[in-house]
């Protein structure tokens, strides 16, 4: 397969993608309950209660802003079990810990991020929010959680099993074995059996009366560097990730003795 963005797979909205040239997604540190902001509790709860958070952040109480707002509150009317609106003003010093996470101190603004439980951005709208496409941030659980990995800029091996499989194969625990790609490489397990995944199985056109393991290799900021059968092996693996001119993430990859 050759090398490709990811099509009309969402999990291309890494940070990366998401936001451009601004400035990169930082992974968030250990927060103390005592110092959380307002708006940091509201997300950990939402987490917590497994609902997403639509963040929007703003600097300005203008007419874009406002509008947002109202569309935002509206679009999630119905959908309370599954999500909480939070507003963050990017001035307010209290909030600097979470402008900070999401780097967005110097986005478009108005900008609203969709935030899954586990962390994951899931969708992006600038300036303008168009209700009819909030549906398009509720993603899958697995979706999500390749959407975290490759926004903590890891390589993911989308491990999608039979009913009767459930150990990666030998080829990608190899990969993974490599010092090299120990920490900066993901494994992700799905089941073509799982009713929750049928819309990402859809998107990555495997079909759910497969019984073998399909591995899909993905890279950041949203590459498909390939689909592979039971067979692959670990050299394949390697050989895609350095034709796509990917690193390990490592300023000591060079070094690597695979």
């Amino acid at each position: 397969m050759n090398l490709k963005p990811f099509g009309p797979l969402r999990i291309i909205l890494t940070c990366g993608s998401i936001l451009g040239a601004m400035a990169q997604c930082e992974a968030a540190d250990p927060v103390k309950i005592a110092t959380r902001s307002k708006t940091e509790t509201s997300i950990a709860a939402s987490s917590q209660q497994e609902k997403y958070s639509f963040i929007m952040f703003w600097k300005k109480q203008d007419e874009a802003t406002n509008a947002m707002w109202k569309n935002l509150q509206a679009g999630l009317a119905d959908r309370s079990q599954l999500a909480t609106p939070v507003a963050v003003n990017v001035n307010a010093p209290q909030e600097a810990a979470i402008v900070k996470r999401f780097g967005v101190s110097r986005a478009p603004m108005p900008l609203m991020l969709a935030v899954a439980p586990n962390g994951a951005v899931t969708a992006s709208y600038a300036k303008v929010l168009d209700t009819t496409k909030i549906d398009n941030a509720f993603v899958t659980p697995t979706m999500t959680r390749c959407m975290l990995a490759m926004q903590h800029r890891k390589v993911v091996l989308l491990c999608v099993h039979g009913d009767d499989q459930t150990a990666p194969p030998a080829g990608v625990t190899e990969f993974k074995s490599i010092p090299c790609y120990q920490n900066t490489s993901e494994i992700v397990h799905m089941h073509v059996s799982d009713p929750a995944e049928t819309k990402f199985l859809k998107e990555l056109e495997i079909p759910r009366t497969s019984q073998t393991t399909t591995t899909v290799f993905m890279a950041p900021p949203g590459v498909l560097l390939g689909k592979y059968p039971a067979n692959v092996t670990k050299a394949h693996l390697i050989s895609k990730l350095q034709a796509a001119g990917k690193g390990c993430g490592d300023k000591n990859c060079k070094h690597c003795r695979q």
